[in-house]
């Protein structure tokens, strides 16, 4: 049975770590239910085993890890698979702790592949060194530097994509709203 010092550490962990385990969370999977249980099961594993760090950042990289694994068996399962005719859609993941104005940049975000886009979240959102990143996906430095080039590159081209077809569509409004006055305004 859990003791009381149990308790509070899980509770700590939770306050100092749920969000950033969240965040992994979120730009995983699909459905928020998916999600929430995801969460509880890497909170109530690290609750029910007996495990020693030695320091935070040990155990950051492990709540880190466990989340990755977690996620990525949970899209390996044969639930996934029934529902693989759905697409993934971005825009329909919302971070909570992302600001509004940062909801289309991190929906950009959760549009990359998991290879960009977990380097790329926990180099830039969790503000993770490439040395740690590199140990928590298990690849050489190296290539987290160039994942994180390449994630770069593309966020840069969907979002100058975005921003190109929301110029258009502006344009659009615009050119309506004048033909809608000058249709409507007296002639001379």
């Amino acid at each position: 049975m859990p003791t009381e010092s149990a308790e509070k550490d899980l509770e700590y962990v939770m306050d100092k770590y749920g969000g950033t385990v969240n965040g992994i969370i979120c730009s995983m999977l699909r459905t928020h239910s998916e999600r929430e249980d995801i969460f509880q099961e890497v909170f109530l594993l690290y609750y029910t085993k007996e495990l020693h760090f030695d320091g935070e950042g040990a155990r950051r990289s492990w709540l880190i890890r466990t989340a990755l694994n977690l996620c990525r068996s949970a899209n390996r399962s044969p639930w996934f698979t029934l529902r693989s005719s759905e697409e993934f859609d971005p825009y329909s993941v919302e971070y909570t702790e992302s600001p509004s104005e940062d909801t289309e940049l991190w929906q950009s975000v959760c549009g990359l592949k998991e290879k960009y886009r977990l380097p790329l979240y926990l180099h830039y959102f969790e503000e993770l060194s490439i040395a740690e990143v590199a140990e928590i996906m298990q690849i050489s430095e190296a290539a987290v530097k160039m994942r994180l080039k390449r994630a770069r590159e593309k966020l840069k081209t969907v979002l100058t994509e975005r921003e190109n077809q929301n110029g258009n569509t502006e344009t659009e409004a615009a050119e309506n709203e004048k033909r809608k006055y000058i249709e409507h305004s007296p002639q001379p």
